[in-house]
């Protein structure tokens, strides 16, 4: 009687892993072996003997031992594993790892990841209450004064120097410590504020004075984010105004806008500062209610998700410190006396929470039975296109692009999904799901 082809041992190894050893009987590594050795005799010309007749015993003294071995293993390993997941109706989230291979006795140890899993538990009894967005008088005094500086008039200054307040148009260079510009710019219109921190601490003291037509060059300390050292900036003023500002009256408002007096201003302003207002309330209350579900969720998922997601975080951050810094990862880090295990370390909360948000809402789409059709793709296109204007055809091609084209369901269903978590926070009345569903494997 013929052992069994294979043992198999499956235990948890940690959330949503599994350790699976697989243990092939010596009769299959064996057959295996023969197996193989019958397919170099076909295709391989061994000495003494014609294609396909040589015998099992000169394959093995020609090529040893361990070589069928391990070619043996390379089959059997992928063989048996999809036997084990078949027979054991293993779920697996992305492939499994092989850990370990040893030849002889044969054996193989996988870690195997397990999708995650979602217990949203009775989120339909959620409920946050809504902020309000209540206009006060030193919201409408803030606005005023915006309208009141944009509206200033523009006076050339004569027989004096900069100053703080006024308005600079300058042609600026900025080089690094090692001589390499990284800023540039002609006829920039700045206003000189000595508390303005960039391009360095110290850039607008270092105007006050300047008259129109002056030169001067300087150098300025850098931020450690921006890569230390010592920067040389060489500054060139063009022109010299000084703000005249206009009063808070009714000419300010029929200046400003197509208003009769101060009072209609103030009117349409506390009107669109309370729609701001509640713009901003409803975008952070969603946001308090989407971790207000994720606290009350279970959520597990595996760690490779982390793994996976803390690359993605590491490459938006590379990407932020060259466009905003022009220096390198490596270089940045160095600067800021970090290393690159402490970086991920602290973008590690960052990435666990946007999981368990990712995954909570998946659930909860799932548990509501909310999902975005190819019409409402369509309609959402169409929209985004007429919105264009003469761009409208340009919008279309980009959204025939597959990968745009699931963006932009992926966001249409997060909106859905968000609305209608929302409606139930603030107990609003919602349409039942089709079936009780509070637990979820994605």
């Amino acid at each position: 009687m013929s052992e069994a082809p294979f043992q198999v041992q499956i235990e948890p190894a940690g959330t949503c892993t599994m350790r699976v050893v697989i243990q092939p009987s010596e009769e299959r590594v064996q057959q295996e072996m023969r197996a193989i050795a019958r397919e170099i005799s076909e295709h391989r010309t061994i000495p003494g003997f014609r294609k396909g007749k040589a015998p099992y015993s000169a394959i093995l003294r020609l090529f040893g031992e361990e070589f069928l071995r391990q070619e043996a293993a390379e089959r059997l390993s992928v063989q048996l594993l999809a036997d084990v997941v078949k027979e054991h109706n293993l779920r697996m989230f992305g492939p499994a790892h092989l850990r370990e291979k040893e030849l002889n006795p044969m054996r193989f140890v996988y870690t195997v990841y397990q999708p995650p899993s979602v217990r949203l538990g009775d989120y339909r009894s959620l409920r946050v209450e809504f902020p309000s967005a209540e206009v006060s008088e030193e919201d409408l005094a803030r606005a005023l004064e915006d309208l009141r500086q944009k509206a200033a008039v523009l006076e050339p200054v004569e027989g004096r120097g900069s100053q703080p307040g006024d308005v600079l148009v300058i042609s600026v260079e900025g080089r690094d410590s090692e001589g390499r510009l990284f800023l540039q710019d002609q006829s920039a219109e700045v206003v000189l504020n000595p508390e303005d921190d960039y391009p360095a601490p110290g850039f607008y003291r270092a105007l006050e004075g300047m008259s129109p037509g002056e030169t001067r060059t300087f150098r300025l300390p850098m931020p450690s984010e921006q890569g230390g050292g010592e920067a040389e900036f060489r500054v060139q003023l063009e022109a010299l105004y000084r703000r005249i500002l206009p009063n808070i009256d009714d000419d300010l408002a029929r200046t400003v806008g197509n208003y009769n007096s101060l009072e209609e201003l103030k009117a349409a302003l506390r009107q669109r500062i309370r729609e701001q207002k509640e713009e901003m309330a409803h975008e952070k209350y969603s946001l308090q209610v989407i971790d207000r579900l994720v606290e009350q969720a279970e959520v597990e998922y595996p760690p490779v998700m982390l793994e996976d997601h803390l690359e993605s975080l590491l490459h938006e951050f590379e990407e932020n410190i060259k466009a905003r810094y022009r220096l390198s990862l490596q270089d940045y880090l160095k600067a800021t006396g970090q290393t690159l295990d402490a970086l991920r370390e602290r973008l590690q909360p960052t990435a666990d929470r946007q999981i368990r948000r990712s995954l909570v809402l998946e659930a909860l789409a799932k548990a509501e039975g909310l999902d975005v059709s190819e019409e409402e793709i369509e309609q959402t296109i169409q929209s985004l296109g007429e919105s264009w204007g003469d761009q409208a055809e340009a919008v279309r091609r980009m959204y025939q692009d597959s990968k745009q084209r699931e963006r932009l369901g992926d966001r249409i269903l997060y909106n859905k999904v968000v609305s209608r978590l929302v409606a139930i926070a603030r107990g609003e009345p919602v349409l039942e799901p089709q079936g009780e569903v509070r637990d979820a494997t994605l």
